[in-house]
């Protein structure tokens, strides 16, 4: 398999969900945020990996822009 030659992690949030999540085009995603602090549900994000585990491909970036979705499920 030829390794991936996407560099950007595309930040995701579903409804009805407050975690936000980094997409790579290859379909991995896992969750990346955290609270801001205890008492607050602001998220923040806190670990981006510098490679995708799935198709390799080398993340130098993330989107700025926070892509809605609908619910994680559909």
């Amino acid at each position: 398999m030829k390794r991936g030659t996407d560099h950007t992690w595309e930040i995701r949030k579903y409804k009805a969900d407050l975690m936000l999540y980094a997409h790579c085009k290859c379909g991995y995603e896992y969750g990346a945020s955290t609270n801001e602090s205890p008492m607050s549900l602001k998220q923040v994000i806190y670990t981006l990996h510098r490679y995708c585990p799935n198709c390799g491909a080398r993340k130098k970036w993330m989107t700025d822009t926070i892509c809605v979705n609908k619910l994680r499920w559909e």
